[in-house]
C-alpha cells in the first residue's frame, strides 16, 4: 500500500519534470517554472484523490514465522485482505534545493480486516481479525535527473519510516489461546512493516516508476510536415522557491531531421514566484518551425478574389480603423515619369495592409480594371482580366524577441500574374522583392495577453 502511495505522488511531480541540478547542458527552447505555491495547489488538489485511489488497492497476502522462547516456532498465514479505513491526516511535497523533491507522509492511519491462521507444533489456529497502524510516517527523498535521451529519471537517496502502534483484534473459537500471541504478533508486526516499508517504496521505484519514465514520449507530431522535439536538455535547477525545468523545444521536419544551423539564445526568467507557474518561450522554437515550413514548401501564398472577400471582412474591427488612420499610404501617386516597378512596388509593400482598409461595401476585385488607378499600364495591357499574386518568403522568416517585443523581418517575393478568361494559363506581370519590418509590443494585463503592432516598409 505505502509502494502505491508513493507512486502515486511522484507521479504527480513528475508532471512539472521537476529535477536537481544537471551539467552541460545545452540553452533550452522552452522553460517551465512551478512554484512552491504551485506544487502546494498541486497537493491540495491530489488528496482527496489519494485517499480514494489507496481505499480501493487490494492488500496482499503475507505469511512468516518466528520464534517464541521454549514455545517453539510460530508460523502465521492471513488472506482475504481488505483495507477498512484509511486517514490520510498529514502529508507534505516540499522542494530540495539542488538536488530533488522530498515526500512526506506522517500520523496517519489505516485498519484492515482480513482471515488468519497461526500454526505451531501443538496446534492449528485460525479466525478473522482487525488490524489498526496509527502514527505511520514516511519522508521519502528524491533525486532526479535526465537520461542520454532527456528523459527524467528518478532514484531514492533517502528514506525513513516510523509507526506509533498497531493493534490486534483476534477472534476464533480458541480465544485464549490466541491472546497469548496478542502482545508479541503487535509487537512483531510493528518492527517488521517499519522495516518493509522503505524496502517497498525502493522495490516500486525501481520496477515500476523507472520503467514508466524510459516510456515517456519525448517528441510530438504537428502534422504531416513537422514534429517537435520536448526533451530535457539539462537537469532542472531546484531552488527553495521553485522548480525551473528546460525542453528543448525544436521543430523538426518528420521526412527529414537536419541539425539546426544556429543555437537557442539564453532564457532569463525573472526572480519571481508569486505565481503557481511560470512558462518561458525563446524565439529558437518559432524560428526552428519557421525553417521546417519553409523546407518543406508550406510557406507559399496564393492569393485570390475569394481571399480578398474574406480579408475585408475585418475591415470593420476598430484595429483596422486605427491602421487606416496611421498607416495609409498616399505616396504611391502615379505620374508620367513614375516607373511601372517603382509604382508596383510601392502598391505590393502596402498590400495586405491596404486589405484591411477596404469597407466591407466596397466592390474592388483583384482585377486590372480596379488598379487602373494604381497601374494604368496594367489595365491597358491586359483589360479587365482578374489578378493572382503568388507569395512566399525569399528565405524562412525569423523571429526576434528582445524584452517587451516581438520583431518579424521577412523578405518576401510576390509574383503577379493575369488569369485570360476561359484559359487555364496564367500571364506572368512582375515579380517582386519585398522586405519590411513588422514589431509587436508585448503586454499583460491581470486577465490577457495584449499588443500592439507596428509595421516599417
Amino acid at each position: 500500500m505505502m509502494a502505491r502511495l508513493y507512486c502515486v505522488v511522484v507521479v504527480l511531480l513528475l508532471l512539472a519534470e521537476v529535477a536537481r541540478f544537471g551539467e552541460g547542458a545545452s540553452n533550452p527552447g522552452l522553460v517551465a517554472r512551478i512554484t512552491r505555491k504551485g506544487l502546494k495547489y498541486v497537493h491540495e488538489r491530489v488528496a482527496a484523490a489519494l485517499q480514494k485511489e489507496l481505499s480501493a488497492i487490494e492488500v496482499p497476502d503475507f505469511l512468516g514465522s518466528f520464534q517464541v522462547g521454549w514455545f517453539g516456532r510460530v508460523s502465521y498465514e492471513s488472506n482475504g485482505l481488505r483495507i477498512q479505513s484509511l486517514e490520510l491526516r498529514n502529508s507534505d511535497l516540499s522542494l530540495r534545493p539542488g538536488r530533488g523533491v522530498r515526500a512526506s507522509l506522517f500520523n496517519n492511519y489505516v485498519s484492515v480486516s482480513g482471515n488468519w491462521k497461526v500454526t505451531t507444533a501443538f496446534v492449528i489456529l485460525n479466525g478473522t481479525f482487525g488490524l489498526s497502524v496509527d502514527g505511520i510516517s514516511i519522508s521519502v527523498s528524491l533525486n532526479l535527473g535526465k537520461d542520454p535521451s532527456g528523459r527524467p529519471t528518478a532514484s531514492v537517496v533517502h528514506c525513513d519510516s516510523s509507526i506509533d502502534g498497531i493493534d490486534i483484534n483476534i477472534s476464533g473459537p480458541l480465544s485464549r489461546i490466541q491472546n497469548f500471541f496478542h502482545g508479541i504478533m503487535e509487537i512483531y508486526f510493528k518492527n517488521i512493516l517499519e522495516q518493509k516499508i522503505c524496502e517497498m517504496v525502493r522495490m516500486s521505484t525501481t520496477s515500476r516508476l523507472e520503467p514508466y519514465l524510459r516510456t515517456l514520449p519525448v517528441t510530438s507530431m504537428i502534422d504531416q510536415v513537422a514534429g517537435i522535439d520536448y526533451s530535457l536538455v539539462g537537469a532542472p535547477q531546484v531552488t527553495s522557491q521553485c522548480l525551473d525545468t528546460p525542453f528543448k523545444g525544436e521543430f523538426f521536419g518528420r521526412s527529414w531531421h537536419s541539425p539546426v544551423p544556429f543555437d537557442a539564445p539564453p532564457i532569463r526568467l525573472p526572480q519571481e514566484h508569486d505565481r503557481m507557474i511560470y512558462f518561458a518561450v525563446s524565439d529558437f522554437v518559432f524560428n526552428t518551425a519557421s525553417r521546417v515550413y519553409h523546407q518543406a514548401g508550406r510557406m507559399k501564398f496564393i492569393i485570390q478574389n475569394e481571399h480578398l472577400k474574406s480579408l475585408t471582412k475585418l475591415a470593420n474591427n476598430e484595429s483596422a480603423k486605427k491602421w487606416r488612420k496611421q498607416y495609409l499610404n498616399s505616396s504611391c501617386q502615379t505620374s508620367k515619369s513614375t516607373s511601372l516597378t517603382a509604382t508596383v512596388s510601392c502598391f505590393a509593400s502596402s498590400f495586405l495592409l491596404l486589405l484591411l482598409q477596404i469597407p466591407l461595401d466596397s466592390s474592388i476585385a483583384l482585377n486590372t480594371n480596379s488598379f487602373r488607378a494604381l497601374i494604368p499600364q496594367l489595365a491597358k495591357l491586359y483589360p479587365n482580366m482578374q489578378l493572382e499574386f503568388e507569395t512566399s518568403p525569399e528565405s524562412a522568416p525569423f523571429l526576434m524577441f528582445t524584452p517587451g517585443n516581438v520583431t518579424l523581418l521577412p523578405v518576401m517575393d510576390i509574383q503577379t500574374f493575369a488569369l485570360p478568361p476561359n484559359s487555364s494559363d496564367r500571364k506572368p506581370l512582375f515579380q517582386l522583392r519585398v522586405r519590411t519590418s513588422i514589431s509587436a509590443t508585448i503586454g499583460v494585463t491581470s486577465s490577457r495577453i495584449i499588443a500592439s503592432l507596428t509595421s516599417v516598409r
